[in-house]
Order: structure tokens, then sequence, then C-alpha cells
């Protein structure tokens, strides 16, 4: 019999926390599913781990697959599911044990297409949020009429920059697995940064019932040194451009709310600016210099810069720097501000 919940966990050279991540889902109140683990060409023993769980426990089959990114493990993981509902876990975090029995008490309840639940970021409990990204959303169902008064106003834009309605992470939220095989499978594989907004917002768009859990954060996240956000990555702008191009082709940008997309990419500007003046980055100055004006040129072309109106002093300045091409100035108020924050913690 096919089981009611597929659970998809990509793993990729996360050894020191994998065996926590495996044992926060086989031990699960809710006991009718499979555990698809895709071992995105491992090289630190996690790929030895998967297997020796899979040995051990019938639900779990393991995918050995050559390192293509996270979007590639997940269309791998999501082909081969067979479940009613689908829902996906980082191999190095962990889960409550509770997590999926109460999901799924909701989606049947309602019928929903998404249920959604609060994060615990690491040893701090926090709704939905990373740094000051924050839900606005009431607990509850959210049926169609309530989703395009409540939510897409808002979804990727709550009002304030920075500050998302439904911040866009894929692992805190249940699905069905038929719908979701659908945006997967959409998202091209070359998107490397902002691949899980490039799922999560198409699928909440074509939501018909949405069910949030709030005050209960029943997935852990967890900041770890695998994750590439900590690390210079010389391909990031044009994983932004792959982004952009996705988004600007989707239903999305079509739709009355393609404003909040040009907030998203401002978002993205940001990251990509900041990504150039890390320290992994060894290129000379003047170098990092002429990457900003690329990515500063880039998004004049598009011209979603020129659209948004932010409040904030700090953000206002930060893209009036960018619009009069004052590149020197803004990389090195980046990097003072970055070593205020250090010493201040």
């Amino acid at each position: 019999m096919k089981p009611i919940l597929s659970i998809i966990v990509p793993v990729y050279n996360v050894c020191a926390f994998l065996e926590k991540c495996l044992d926060s889902i086989l031990a699960q109140t809710f006991k009718d599913f499979e555990l698809i683990i895709v071992d995105d060409g491992s090289t630190d023993g996690s790929g030895e781990i998967c297997d020796a769980y899979a040995e051990r426990d019938g639900r779990i089959k393991v995918i050995h697959k050559k390192n293509n990114g996270v979007v590639s493990a997940r269309k791998a993981g999501i082909a081969t599911a067979s479940g009613t509902y689908a829902g996906y876990v980082d191999g190095d975090d962990w889960i409550d044990p509770r997590m999926y029995e109460k999901m799924i008490f909701y989606m049947l309840k309602y019928d929903c297409d998404l249920v959604m639940c609060d994060i615990a970021h690491e040893s701090k409990a926090l709704p939905l949020s990373s740094g000051t990204t924050v839900i606005n959303l009431e607990k509850g169902y959210y049926g169609k009429e309530r989703i395009r008064e409540k939510i897409l106003p808002n979804m990727i834009y709550a009002g304030e920059f920075y500050k998302f309605g439904i911040y866009p992470v894929i692992w805190n939220k249940l699905y069905k697995r038929e719908r979701l095989i659908k945006h997967q499978m959409a998202v091209d594989e070359q998107i490397k940064i902002g691949e899980d907004a490039a799922c999560v917002y198409p699928y909440i768009f074509d939501c018909g019932g949405v069910y949030f859990i709030k005050d209960l954060s029943l997935y852990h996240y967890r900041h770890s040194g695998n994750q590439m956000t900590a690390l210079y990555d010389k391909s990031y702008f044009d994983r932004f451009k792959a982004l952009y191009d996705f988004f600007s082709r989707s239903e999305l940008a079509a739709s009355p709310y393609s404003g909040q997309l040009d907030y998203y990419y401002a978002y993205m500007v940001k990251n990509t600016i900041s990504n150039e003046l890390k320290k992994g980055n060894h290129i000379p100055f003047g170098a990092k210099l002429k990457n900003i004006e690329k990515i500063s040129e880039f998004a004049s072309e598009k011209g979603f810069i020129d659209k948004i109106n932010i409040s904030s002093f700090p953000h206002k300045l930060y893209f009036n720097l960018i619009k009069r091409k004052r590149f020197f100035l803004l990389a090195v108020g980046i990097s003072v501000t970055r070593f205020i924050q250090k010493i201040f913690g």
C-alpha cells in the first residue's frame, strides 16, 4: 500500500547532524510514511549513514546521485515519492515528534493544499522568522477568498523592507504531493539561491486552502557551517539572474501582486552585493567595486529599484547610493556596518 506521507530529506555533507535529523523523523507519532533520503554526492560519510538507516527501517529509501544542488535533490525525491502528502526536512535540521501528526490532522480536517507551522531557530523559538523577517498571519484556516484577502497581498512583502508575509522556506510546510510535483519540477536547477521561494510562492499562489499552526514551533532549524550563506560564492550574481528570470516569467509576475516581487529583487540585490564583500572573496578591492557596479547596472536596467518605496533610512540610503553610482561609499558603508555589528554582537 502507498503511504499517506512522503518525507524527503536532501543530504549533502551533513554527517555531524544527520543522525539527529533522521532519528527525529523516525520518532514521529504519525507512522504511515515513507522516508526518501537523497544523497546529493556527499563526500563526508553522510551516504553511508543513509544506507545504515535504510537497513534498519523498511520505510526508508535512499537515492545516491551526483552532486547537483538541492533543487536537483528535491526533484529526485518528489519524483520517487508516492504519498498523498509530502514534506521536506533539511539534513542538518530536526523536527518535533508531533509535527506531521498535527499537520496531517489539519490537512484532512480542512482538505488543505498547504499546512505550515512555526520554526524554532536552534534553541530560540521564533515565529517563522530569520533575523527581522516575521509572519503577520493569524492562526487557523484560510480558504480561497481569505487567501486572496489576507495572504497574497503581503505574501512576499509585508510593508517593511526585509519582512516577508510568509517566509519562503520550503521545509516547515506540508503539501499535497501531486500539486507539489508541478511546482517543484518547474524550478530551474540553475537556481541555487532563492530556490525555496521559487517553489513556495508559486505553490501558495495556486492554493485553494491553507492552514497555519501558530505558536507551536515544530520545525527546528539549525544554522550550520554547511550552509552556503557563510561562504563567498563567485556564481552568486548569475544565480540571482536565474532566479529573476524565473520569477519574471511566473504567474505571479502577471498578477495584481507583481509589485511585491520588486521588493524581493531588491532584497536579493542586497544579498548579491554583500556576497562580493565577504572575506572569502580575495580579488582586489577595485575588482569588487566593478562587480558591485555590474550588479547595480542590472538592477537599474530592470527598473525594480525605482519602483520600491522604502521608509527605513539605512535601506533608503543604501539604494540611493546604488542609483547615484556611489559604489565606493556603498562598499565602505557595508564594511563599517559589519565591523560595528561584530563588535557589539
